[in-house]
This record gives structure tokens, sequence and C-alpha cells, in this order.
């Protein structure tokens, strides 16, 4: 039955998706779809995404209709454990490619009301995804989240600040092995965290070694630079995820 699993869509970044020119002006659009499920529901549902639809999403990045999608789970953090992202060229396309799967996706009933009643929480958020850079290489991960709230009056000053000074200090990290992407992603709908970045590593001790390195040099070189974002940043929250990628 061609049916809509609710259960699904929000962030983990494939990184594939984000390899390209070390360009800190490119940008596409992102969408994350947050699930909360219980514990003990986890891996059924879990199971469900990777059956019906992961091999979906697959098939739409194949064609030209996405550029990427992950899937990540909880590790540290808040209670949205099922996450499921989308990259693509503009909310347009990632709207037609969302109607394809509306119509298109085939699961039995049973099977998506069941998880369709696991589901606890949802929420989801579509932002401008800049300023990334990826060593194009897809494998799953830890990906650290952080979330801003930023004064629009301010939030141009800090995109530029982190395209002048941040980019260049993590591209080299991507470069060297240290991290496998990051990226900025900009609140155009959603919540109100609207100035946010992601760091994704192989695991957590590589983003901890990570994150003390870009701080380190930015505090030494630019100190002047992390005060001012410091300064413009209201309230900041974070999230370790992992990035789910099935071994074949």
């Amino acid at each position: 039955m061609k049916k809509l699993l609710s259960l699904a869509i929000l962030l983990l970044f494939t990184t594939g998706a984000f390899a390209q020119d070390a360009d800190p002006n490119a940008s596409n659009t992102v969408v994350v779809i947050s699930n909360s499920t219980k514990l003990s529901d986890q891996a059924d549902v879990f199971s469900v995404f990777d059956q019906y639809e992961r091999p979906f999403w697959n098939s739409l990045v194949s064609q030209g209709d996405l550029l990427g999608f992950g899937h990540m789970s909880h590790s540290w953090g808040d209670e949205y454990n099922h996450n499921v992202y989308f990259v693509a060229e503009d909310k347009s396309a990632f709207f037609d490619a969302w109607d394809r799967y509306s119509t298109e996706l085939d699961v039995p009933e049973e099977v998506m009301s069941e998880t369709q009643r696991k589901i606890l929480k949802h929420k989801d958020n579509i932002y401008i995804h800049t300023a990334f850079y990826g060593n194009g290489e897809i494998t799953s991960g830890t990906v650290m989240l952080n979330q801003n709230r930023v004064s629009y009056a301010d939030q141009g000053t800090y995109v530029s600040l982190f395209r002048e000074y941040s980019f260049p200090i993590l591209k080299e990290m991507v470069d060297d092995g240290k991290l496998n992407s990051f990226g900025l992603l900009l609140h155009e709908w959603g919540d109100e965290w609207n100035t946010n970045y992601y760091f994704q590593a192989d695991d957590e001790l590589q983003f901890h070694e990570a994150w003390s390195e870009y701080i380190s040099v930015l505090s030494s070189e630019h100190p002047d630079v992390l005060e001012q974002l410091v300064d413009m940043t209201m309230a900041h929250k974070d999230n370790l995820l992992y990035e789910r990628v099935p071994q074949n």
C-alpha cells in the first residue's frame, strides 16, 4: 500500500552530500525531522526505517532528486532519538521529493500504524545550509549539533565571521583527517534556534579532540572573533548524535 509513513524525517547529513569545492558562500537546503520514541521501541522504529525508507531515499539520491540524506540516533542531549535529515538544492526540490515519498513509498498499513503509535514527539526544521565542507566519505560516526539563538540584527555578522575565520580552520582539520565534515545551519522554517553548526567525526573521542583544537586555534589566533561570537549568542544548547550508516 502506497502510504506516507509519518515516522520519519530528521537530520543526519550524509557526509558525501557535503563534499565539494571549498566555497564558504555555497548554500543548499537541509530539512531535519526529529522524533522521540521509547528506548524499548527504538530498535523496531529503526528497523522499519532501514527496511522501507532508506532504500527509497537512496533511490531518489541516485536519481538526482536529492543531494543526500541521513539517519541519526541519540548519544547525549535531549529526547529526540530518531532523526532523519535531507539535503536538497532548495526547498522546492525537497518538497518534490517529499511528494514522491508520500505517493510512492509502499509500506504495509499495519506496519505504518504500529510505527506511528511509537512516535511520542515530533518536530521538524528547514535550514539554509552554508559554509559546509566534507571529505566526501559516507561513514557512521558522532555528530555534534551546536544550536544557538542569535539576534537577527547580529546574524549576518556571525555568519560572516564564521565564514572568514572558522571555515578555514575547520577545513584544514577535515583535510588533515581530524574531522569528516562541518557546516552552518541557518533557520528558515522551524524553531527559535536560528544559527547552528555541526561537526561530524569518527567517534566521540575524535570529536572532543577536534573541538578542543578548534577552540584553541580560534582563541589564540583570533581572540576578538571568538569573543564576538560568544557575545552575539543569546542562548545555546547542543546535542551529540550518532549517524547510522548500515554496513552491507
